[in-house]
C-alpha cells in the first residue's frame, strides 16, 4: 500500500477523532476509575494531616496561655506594695518624716496664642461632641 491508498481519518466537520483501540480505551477507563478512588483516601489523608496539625496548635497555644498567666503573676508580685516597701528598706530608704507643701504665689505663664479655628469647641451636655 502506498501513502495514497491508505484511508484518511473520518473527520466531523474538520476535527479529526484518533483512532485507539479497544485496550487505549479500557485502560483510560481503568485510570479514570482508580483515580476517581484514590480522591477520597488523598482527601482523608489531608485532612487527618490538617488535624494534627490542629492539635499541635492548640497545644502550643495552651503551653502560651500558661506562660503569659505565669508572667502576670510574676509581675503582680514584683510590684506589689509590700515588696516595694521590703526592697526600700533593703537599699536604706525610710519614709519621710513630715509632708512639705509647696505653695507658688506666682501665676504660671500665659497659654500660647492659638487661632480660634485651631480650638476645641466646648459642647454642651448631651450632644454627643467630646468637650
Amino acid at each position: 500500500m502506498t501513502a495514497l491508498e491508505r484511508t484518511a481519518p473520518k473527520t466531523y466537520r474538520g476535527f479529526s477523532l484518533p483512532k485507539i483501540g479497544v485496550s487505549g480505551w479500557v485502560i483510560a477507563g481503568a485510570l479514570i476509575v482508580s483515580a476517581s478512588a484514590m480522591a477520597p483516601v488523598i482527601q482523608n489523608s489531608l485532612m487527618t494531616t490538617q488535624g494534627r496539625n490542629l492539635q499541635v496548635l492548640e497545644g502550643q497555644h495552651t503551653t502560651l496561655r500558661i506562660e503569659i498567666r505565669q508572667l502576670e503573676a510574676e509581675i503582680a508580685r514584683l510590684v506589689s506594695v509590700e515588696r516595694i516597701a521590703r526592697r526600700a528598706s533593703e537599699i536604706g530608704l525610710v519614709p519621710g518624716a513630715s509632708t512639705i507643701f509647696v505653695t507658688i504665689g506666682e501665676a504660671g505663664p500665659e497659654p500660647p496664642k492659638i487661632p480660634a479655628e485651631h480650638l476645641l469647641e466646648h459642647s454642651e451636655p448631651g450632644s454627643g461632641l467630646a468637650p
